[in-house]
């Protein structure tokens, strides 16, 4: 269901870092981007070909804010605007009850754990994985099954209403 969906919202929000290496990649960058100039000031900000950035900023601005910042940790390729949009849910996943007490309370564990799960498979990297020590296997294995849908729902949540904006703009059709 979310296969048109998805492919739309990589091309969105980015390129997957583990493409970057190919040397498609580099010519599809250097062919679809442009750098623009801005005043004065030479800006480095790229903009988007095709669109894509027109329909970011849709919907940046027709989403709810937490919904859209789950679309940029889940399908962004830019570091730095993954952890602005992390730093502005994070308080948001610190006071859901649904999760455990002990990951609520430990900011460091809720980043690390959270921010994982919410990332696109192909954006994730074995530097992300890490391991809990001092608890029991069950205990753990517990915590990621509620991490997992907690993060589930909130990425169905925003990928629900991205679709819906997309959709109403004639931007993704199924066949």
């Amino acid at each position: 269901m979310y296969q048109a969906l998805e492919q739309a919202l990589i091309r969105i929000f980015g390129t997957p870092e583990l493409m970057m290496n190919a040397v498609s990649w580099h010519r599809d960058i250097n062919s679809g981007y442009r750098k623009t100039v801005s005043g004065i000031e030479a800006s480095s900000r790229d903009e988007r070909l095709w669109h894509d950035g027109l329909w970011q900023s849709r919907l940046r601005q027709g989403m709810t804010p937490e919904w859209h910042d789950v679309l940029t940790i889940r399908y962004g390729d830019d570091y730095s605007k993954r952890i602005m949009a992390w730093q502005r849910i994070q308080l948001r996943f610190s006071r859901d009850e649904r999760l455990p007490e002990p990951i609520r309370s430990n900011p460091v564990l809720i980043r690390l754990w959270l921010m994982y799960e919410l990332q696109h498979p192909q954006l994730r990297s074995r530097k992300g994985q890490f391991d809990i020590t001092g608890k029991s296997e069950r205990t753990v294995y517990r915590w990621k099954k509620i991490c997992r849908r907690v993060c589930s729902e909130w990425i169905t949540l925003a990928e629900d209403e991205a679709q819906a904006l997309l959709e109403q703009a004639g931007s993704i059709r199924y066949e």
